[in-house]
C-alpha cells in the first residue's frame, strides 16, 4: 500500500466576501483553499444533487445569496462526478436555465460565471441537465489548481417537470418510484421500526398503492405493533407519535385489523401523557405536570395528528385530550404560528413544519377556517423556513408541503415551483433525499450529530411522499374519508365482511356494485375499497415468490417476518404457507434469527456506502457491519456462514487508518498563549513519488501558516480555537512538492493554550 504523509493541524476558517466573488478560485495553486474565518462550521457541505459531489457554499443568516462559486469537499467512488471532480475543485459557473417554467426550456442555456445564488444557480442547472432537453449534461466552470476550465458530468434524465408538477408530472412520478425503491432495497428484513423517520419510510411505500411493496408495508405495521414493546424510556413521544401516525394511516388504507390493539395502547399511553395545556414534552408524564423545560410542540402535535386519526380508525378513548390539544394549538390560528413549547405566537411560517401538520389536523377535524390558517401560511414559506428548524429541516420538510397541498391546486403547484430545483439538489443518483443543512451555520442548536448528518435513512420516505400531495392515498395527502372508518356507510358492510374474511375476489365484486350509488359517499368509498382488495389479490403471488427466494437462499429471518406479515391477507392455515411454516421450525431456528439479524443489519448498512453509497462522517457502523459479516463467513457451515462470505466480496474491505507521528511540535516553555511563534521542521521522505496525499492537523490556536519547502499551503486566521483536534487533508497537488531526502515544513501559529499540538504523521 502506498504510504501517505499526514501533516496535523485543526481550525476554523475565512469567510469569502462578496466583493472577492471568486476569493478561493483566486488562491495560488498549492494554497489548500479553507472558506471561513471565525466561523465553526466551514466544514459543512451541501449535497450537490445525483452527481455524487458535496460542496461548501458560503452562507449568512440562513441565505446564499452572496455566494459566486462552489468548493468541493468530497466525491462519492463510483458516482457521476468521480473522475471528474476531486475535493478542492471550485465551480465558479454553470449552464443555469432562466427562472421560468421548465417547460418553456428549449434551447441549451450558456455556460457562464455565477452572476447570482451559486446554490440556487447550481440547482437549477441541475434540473436542466435532468430534463428532456437537458440530455443529462450538466456543465460546469472548474478552476483546479489556478486552471479554468470546462467539464461536463453525465447525469441521467428524470424528465421535465410539468407546469402543474407534482401533479400530473411524469418527473415527480419518477422521482417517488427511485426513492420508493431504495427505501425498499435498504428495508431491515424485519422491517422499519418504531422512531422518527422510519415510519415514513413504511408510509412512502403504502402512499405509493404498488402490490410489490405491500410485503414491506406489512412487514413495517407487525415490528410496529406485535412485535413492539411500547415503554417510556426518555423521548419516548417523538417515536410514539410517528409510529401511530404510520399504525392509523395503513390501517385505514389497508383495513388489517391487526394492528388495532397497538393504535389503542398508544391512544392510552398518549392520553394519560398529556401534558397541562393540551400538549405533549419529550416524553409522557402523569398527572398533567410536563418535566424539564415542558411543552414541545414539534412532537406534541404529531400525537395529537395520531389521535385524531386513531379516532377515525375506531379507537375508543376519552374526547377530552383532542379538545385540549384543539383548544391548545387552535388559539395560534388568527394570531401566528405554533412555537416551541407553551409561548407566545411564532412570526414564522413554517417553525420546524409545525404549520403544516397543524393543518392536517384541523382539517381532520373539520375545522376549516384554522385548517387554512395553517396551510396558507404553510403555503406562504419562503427558503428560509422551508430549509430552516430547530435541529434542521427535516420536520420542516415533512410536514410543509403535506399541509400547503389543503390550500387547493394553484397555491400548491405555485409552492412547489419555488422548491423543485432544491429538491433536486437534495436528491442524490440512488434515488434518496438527504436533508440540507442551512449554508451559514449547523443544522441545529445541536450540533452536527443531527438530523442532516443523518443522511438518507431519515429522510428519503418523508421528503418523496410530499410529491404526492392531494392524491388521497393517505390521510396526509389529502384522504379525509375511508372505507374501513368506525362510521364506514352500512351499504359497504357486505363488502366489508367479504374483506374481513379474506375473500378478496368476493369483496371487490360486491364493492364495484356500489361504485354507481346515488350517495357519493357511498360511491367513492366502494371504489376505495374495490382498489385495496385488488391490491391485496395481485400482492399475495408476489410476496410467496419473494417467500420463496428467502426459502432457496437459506434467509430464515427474512422469511420469518414475511410469513407472520402475510398472514395479514392469507389465512395461517393455507397449505401454501405449509413448507415456509415447516421451514422457520427448523432446530437451529434460534441461531439462524440471531445470525440473519447480524447479517441482514450489516449488508443493510454497508450497502450505504462504497459505490453511490452515503459517505458518512462516523465510520464505526461501516466497521461493525464488515465485522458482523466477517465472523459469521468464517464458519460455513453455520447459519448465513456462506452467505455472509458471498456479502462480502460486494464490499471493498474496510480498514481503519493508523499511524505514528514522524515529527510534532507543542506548546510549552516558551510559547506563550496568543503570542506568534514559529517551528521549523525537517523530515526525511524515501520515496516521494509513492506518497499521494498530505494531512495537516492541530489543535488549540487562533492562526496557522503552513509552509511546505517554502510553498505556501495554509494561511488560516481562526476567529475561534478549538481544543478538539482535526486533521485536514489538502490539496492532491500538494504532493508534489515533496522532495527524496531532507524536506522541511514552518509552522507558523498563535497558540490559543498551551495544548496546541501540531504534527506530521503517516499512516500505516
Amino acid at each position: 500500500m502506498k504510504p501517505f504523509l499526514t501533516l496535523a493541524f485543526f481550525f476554523t476558517a475565512p469567510l469569502a466576501s462578496a466583493q472577492q466573488e471568486h476569493k478561493l478560485a483566486k488562491m495560488p495553486s498549492h494554497q489548500t483553499p479553507v472558506p471561513y474565518m471565525g466561523e465553526r462550521n466551514w466544514h459543512l457541505t451541501q449535497n450537490l444533487g445525483a452527481t455524487g459531489a458535496r460542496g461548501w457554499i458560503e452562507g449568512n443568516k440562513g441565505h446564499s445569496h452572496d455566494s459566486r462559486e462552489i468548493l468541493i469537499k468530497s466525491i462519492e467512488p463510483g458516482s457521476a462526478a468521480d473522475g471528474i471532480l476531486e475535493p478542492y475543485d471550485i465551480i465558479i459557473g454553470a449552464a443555469v436555465p432562466p427562472d421560468t417554467p421548465a417547460s418553456s426550456w428549449k434551447t441549451a442555456p450558456a455556460l457562464k460565471s455565477f452572476d447570482s445564488d451559486a446554490r440556487l444557480s447550481i440547482a437549477r442547472a441541475l434540473t436542466w441537465a435532468e430534463s428532456d432537453a437537458g440530455k443529462g449534461e450538466l456543465k460546469l466552470l472548474r478552476v483546479r489548481n489556478g486552471m479554468q476550465d470546462t467539464v461536463t458530468i453525465q447525469l441521467p434524465v428524470m424528465g421535465t417537470y410539468s407546469d402543474t408538477a407534482p401533479f400530473n408530472c411524469p418527473k415527480s412520478a419518477r422521482i417517488v418510484e427511485e426513492a420508493a425503491a431504495f427505501v425498499a432495497e435498504h428495508m431491515p428484513a424485519d422491517g422499519y421500526a418504531k422512531g422518527v423517520g422510519e415510519p415514513h419510510h413504511a408510509g412512502l411505500l403504502l402512499a405509493t398503492q404498488d402490490p410489490k411493496y405491500l410485503d414491506h408495508v406489512r412487514r413495517c405495521a407487525v415490528r410496529m405493533s406485535e412485535l413492539n414493546e411500547i415503554s417510556d424510556a426518555g423521548h419516548e413521544t417523538w417515536r410514539w407519535g410517528n409510529t401511530n401516525t404510520f399504525l392509523t394511516e395503513y390501517y385505514l388504507a389497508t383495513g388489517d385489523a391487526r394492528v388495532l390493539p397497538t393504535i389503542e395502547e398508544y391512544a392510552r399511553v398518549l392520553t394519560d401523557g398529556q401534558c397541562n395545556p393540551g400538549t405533549w414534552g419529550h416524553r409522557g408524564v402523569p398527572n398533567w405536570t410536563p418535566p424539564g423545560y415542558g411543552s414541545v410542540n414539534s412532537t406534541g402535535i404529531v400525537c395529537f395528528y395520531s389521535l385524531i386519526l386513531g379516532k377515525q380508525a375506531g379507537v375508543t378513548y376519552s374526547d377530552k385530550a383532542i379538545a385540549n390539544s384543539a383548544g391548545f394549538y387552535g388559539k395560534y390560528a388568527g394570531r401566528g404560528n405554533i412555537p416551541y413549547g407553551d409561548h407566545t405566537p411564532y412570526y414564522d411560517t413554517s417553525n420546524g413544519g409545525k404549520s403544516g401538520n397543524a393543518a392536517l389536523c384541523f382539517y381532520m377535524l373539520d375545522a376549516h377556517p384554522a385548517a387554512q390558517w395553517f396551510a396558507r401560511l404553510a403555503a406562504s414559506s419562503n427558503l428560509m423556513s422551508f430549509e430552516g428548524g430547530h435541529s434542521g429541516n427535516y420536520f420542516s420538510q415533512t410536514w410543509l408541503p403535506l399541509g400547503v397541498q389543503l390550500t387547493g391546486r394553484a397555491n400548491t403547484i405555485a409552492f412547489w415551483k419555488r422548491f423543485l430545483s432544491y429538491r433536486d439538489l437534495c436528491r442524490r443518483s440512488d434515488g434518496s433525499f438527504i436533508a440540507q443543512p442551512w449554508p451559514h451555520k449547523r443544522e441545529g442548536d445541536l450540533g452536527t450529530g443531527n438530523y442532516v448528518n443523518k443522511g438518507p435513512m431519515w429522510n428519503t420516505g418523508s421528503f418523496a411522499l410530499s410529491y404526492l400531495s392531494g392524491t388521497e392515498r393517505l390521510a396526509m395527502l389529502g384522504r379525509r374519508d375511508s372505507c374501513f372508518a368506525v362510521d364506514a356507510p352500512d351499504e359497504l358492510a357486505p363488502a366489508l365482511i367479504q374483506f374481513r374474511a379474506k375473500h378478496y375476489h368476493e369483496a371487490a365484486s360486491t364493492a364495484a356494485k356500489l361504485k354507481s350509488a346515488s350517495n357519493p359517499r357511498v360511491a367513492k368509498l366502494a371504489a376505495q375499497l374495490e382498489g385495496v382488495a385488488q391490491r391485496n389479490l395481485e400482492s399475495i403471488p408476489l410476496t410467496l415468490a419473494s417467500m420463496e427466494q428467502s426459502l432457496n437462499d437459506g434467509d430464515l429471518f427474512q422469511l420469518k417476518h414475511q410469513l407472520l406479515a402475510i398472514e395479514s391477507v392469507v389465512d395461517p392455515a393455507d397449505e401454501r404457507l405449509t413448507k415456509y411454516r415447516e421451514a422457520i421450525n427448523h432446530p437451529e431456528i434460534e441461531n439462524y434469527l440471531q445470525n440473519g439479524a447480524q447479517y441482514d443489519r450489516a449488508i443493510k448498512g454497508m450497502s450505504m456506502e462504497g459505490e453511490k453509497g452515503f459517505i458518512t462522517c462516523v465510520t464505526s457502523a461501516r466497521a461493525r457491519g464488515q465485522g458482523w459479516l466477517e465472523g459469521l463467513a468464517r464458519k460455513p457451515e453455520q447459519p448465513y456462514g456462506k452467505l455472509a462470505a458471498k456479502a462480502l466480496e460486494k464490499f471493498p474491505p474496510y480498514t481503519r487508518r493508523a499511524g505514528k507521528d514522524l515529527v510534532a511540535t507543542q506548546a510549552g516553555p516558551g510559547h506563550s498563549p496568543n503570542k506568534p511563534h514559529t517551528e521549523n521542521i525537517e523530515f526525511t521522505v524515501e520515496n516521494a513519488d509513492a506518497i499521494r496525499d498530505l494531512y495537516f492537523s492541530y489543535q488549540s490556536a487562533t492562526a496557522v501558516k503552513l509552509h511546505l519547502n517554502g510553498t505556501l499551503l495554509l494561511d488560516l486566521k481562526l476567529g475561534r480555537p478549538d481544543a478538539r483536534p482535526v486533521t485536514l487533508k489538502l490539496k492532491p497537488i500538494t504532493a508534489e512538492l515533496l522532495e527524496n531526502g531532507k524536506n522541511s515544513i514552518t509552522v507558523d501559529f498563535t497558540p490559543s493554550d498551551k495544548s496546541f499540538k501540531a504534527a506530521i504523521r503517516l499512516p500505516q
